[in-house]
């Protein structure tokens, strides 16, 4: 199995964002993977110390961080959504800054929440079924693409077991599938522009508020990049986002 902490891709050559030791910068309006630190922390209706009260979280949490405000009091309030612990309800509020810690870019961060779980796997099985698993199922489904091209390479592990690829090139995405003499799937899609889907609702346009309901909260960031993996940690989904809305999406599975 890939050490996902050492993986790299293409997608993640963008800037990090610049954050204070004390807290989320002043004036940021970008999309921050950040934990909550202490613990009962309040999480309000509106970005006051008298907002009413929406929910609770125990510490330790990893959320996503929507925007923040700053105000009065010496940290900025940070608009947040996470799903709660146990419940797996919802959460989406804002939280004195005080108690939202960045987490560092370019390494993958699990938690409670953030940790690979059926989530993605109801988003895997929902995007196969979208696709299909052969160039075949979705030549049917999307019409011949506008290029593709097979390739048949030597095993990682064995030479004399042979994989053969499949790509296809649309307009506005690309597909990729893999077939050996024992099995066959959907190993990638790149979608660029369109309105094509994975799983229920990832989308180009989709809100990021849209996105942690179907998948849950991230396990890695770099900068506008965002991303999600299943629990072997061979497939992984990463999205872009720009003004906190989807501009990229790409989905790429390792085979052993």
């Amino acid at each position: 199995m890939r050490s996902l902490r050492n993986a790299a891709y293409p997608l993640l050559t963008v800037c990090i964002l610049l954050l204070f030791t004390t807290g989320i910068s002043a004036g940021n309006d970008e999309m921050l993977l950040a934990k909550i630190s202490g613990t009962n922390v309040n999480v309000r209706g509106e970005p006051s110390r008298t907002g009413r009260l929406v929910g609770r979280f125990v510490g330790g949490e990893h959320v996503v961080v929507l925007e923040e405000r700053p105000g009065a009091d010496p940290f900025p309030w940070s608009r947040v959504i996470a799903h709660a612990p146990g419940s797996g309800t919802l959460v989406e509020g804002w939280v004195y800054g005080r108690f939202v810690e960045p987490l560092p870019q370019d390494d993958w961060s699990y938690s409670a929440e953030g940790e690979p779980d059926e989530r993605f796997s109801r988003f895997f099985g929902k995007t196969r079924e979208r696709i299909g698993d052969t160039p075949e199922e979705a030549i049917a489904k999307f019409g011949a693409p506008a290029a593709r091209n097979d390739t048949t390479v030597p095993g990682r592990h064995d030479p004399s077991y042979m994989v053969n690829y499949y790509k296809l090139e649309y307009p506005a995405f690309e597909l990729l599938f893999f077939r050996t003499k024992d099995s066959y799937g959907l190993i990638g899609s790149k979608i660029r522009e369109g309105d094509a889907v994975l799983g229920d609702g990832i989308r180009l346009g989709a809100d990021a508020v849209s996105v942690v309901r179907e998948l849950g909260v991230p396990i890695y960031q770099n900068g506008s990049v965002f991303a999600w993996t299943d629990e072997p940690g061979y497939a992984v989904l990463s999205l872009t986002f720009s003004e906190g809305r989807v501009v990229l999406i790409d989905l790429d599975v390792e085979l052993d």
